[in-house]
């Protein structure tokens, strides 16, 4: 590595300088280097300063192992998409669709053509922060904030890519190390009563739409799940549903949201409904189809979901991932225990449970309070037996010492 002055040459056996073809124009002072890849490289700087303190940072990189070549320093972020989209072979469908809207709705558009090398950490965290949303705004709206949910998705994204450059050696470190990541605030779950419950099931007139809200209502499953239902994954005997598979927007199968199986219980009268349900049918075939016989998809379950909350009088915003929400809640209420809830809804460890259904678990509340006021009664017995036995001592006492005066 050395620092070399551009607008003169020395002549190497009288060490005479004399003025070179490139004096006056450009840059005067050239860094050359090997970066750590053994590639030859140079930098060129208005002044000597500066030079220095570029030579000096560079040698201090290679011994710390931080050092990136100039060609990696122009890599873009779009070039980081398709390797980075590649490591994510292993996700669910649905998950991997989500990765390709974020990048081409809100990543691409501001970071694409951006240096990875340049990127800085508040640039991010100022671009999260105002993150928007066109989606359900009408035409010549305004758009709207992102959910803190939404902003924290697109910004764990964006901060994957970043790790993946550090892998790649194109930066030594993601600017987003440490960074605090955007507040998700506590969503506001609705829980249908038993009244408004018995208002959608009575709604329901067509037998296939009766049937899916009964599954959802008594087994939390999510809406993609229960779709992906088949014959085949009802056990009568053992009152189980063998969840393994879900189904997207368009009808088409696709892994579970968290890619694990497992089994949910039902009650003997869920049984029987499904029994009747898969009779005489192919065990490949699709437990609970939409009216026509078919799989069904988003759109045509948004139209018979809209239709029931209007029959039934319940508000518009209501949505079916409520039904899930509300099982939980009958489930709990009914004395279920949080192992039991993680292993219905399929939870990937009891703490996301607690996370999310915790406050329901009210009766344990209720009980930590009447325990407190238990422990503070039988406190006071047993302080007051304690000092009734020690008056006693001590009365005892003073009559043994009388007798042994008289």
């Amino acid at each position: 590595m050395t620092v070399r002055d551009l607008w003169y040459k020395t002549d190497r056996k009288t060490g005479v300088k004399t003025q070179s073809k490139r004096h006056g124009v450009g840059s005067r002072w050239q860094v050359n280097y090997t970066d750590l890849e053994g590639t030859r490289t140079s930098t060129t700087f208005d002044t000597r300063e500066e030079a220095d303190l570029f030579d000096a940072g560079v040698k201090v990189k290679k011994n710390d192992g931080t050092l990136i070549s100039a060609d990696k320093r122009e890599v873009l972020v779009e070039e980081l998409w398709e390797p980075w989209l590649a490591t994510k072979s292993h996700v669910a469908e649905k998950t991997r669709k989500d990765y390709i809207s974020y990048w081409n709705v809100h990543v691409k558009p501001v970071w694409g053509k951006k240096r990875v090398s340049e990127i800085q950490e508040h640039q991010v965290i100022a671009w999260v922060a105002g993150l928007t949303s066109m989606k359900g705004v009408p035409v010549g709206g305004e758009p709207r904030p992102l959910s803190g949910s939404a902003k924290k998705k697109i910004a764990d994204m964006f901060g994957s890519m970043l790790t993946r450059a550090v892998k790649m050696k194109i930066i030594p470190s993601s600017p987003l190390d440490g960074s605090s990541k955007p507040r998700v605030g506590k969503s506001e779950r609705r829980y249908l009563n038993i009244e408004e419950v018995d208002s959608l099931l009575f709604a329901a007139k067509k037998p296939a739409v009766k049937l899916m809200l009964e599954v959802l209502l008594k087994t939390g499953l999510r809406v993609g799940e229960a779709k992906g239902l088949k014959v085949k994954d009802l056990d009568s005997e053992r009152r189980r549903l063998y969840i393994r598979r879900d189904v997207d927007d368009l009808g088409k199968i696709d892994e579970t949201k968290t890619r694990q199986h497992r089994d949910v219980p039902l009650s003997q009268m869920m049984v029987l409904l499904l029994e009747a349900e898969a009779e005489g049918r192919d065990p490949e075939s699709f437990l609970l189809p939409d009216e026509y016989g078919k799989v069904w998809t988003t759109a045509r379950w948004r139209v018979i979901w809209e239709n029931l909350l209007a029959d039934a009088g319940l508000e518009s915003t209501l949505k079916t991932h409520e039904l899930r929400h509300t099982a939980v809640s009958m489930a709990i209420a009914g004395g279920a225990d949080v192992y039991v809830v993680q292993r219905m809804c399929g939870h990937a460890s009891a703490t996301t449970t607690l996370n999310s259904y915790g406050h329901l678990w009210d009766h344990g509340l209720d009980e930590a309070a009447e325990a407190i006021e238990r422990h503070l009664e039988s406190e006071r017995k047993r302080v007051e037996s304690l000092q009734a036995r020690r008056a006693q001592r001590e009365k005892d006492s003073e009559v043994r010492h009388l007798r042994i005066v008289q």
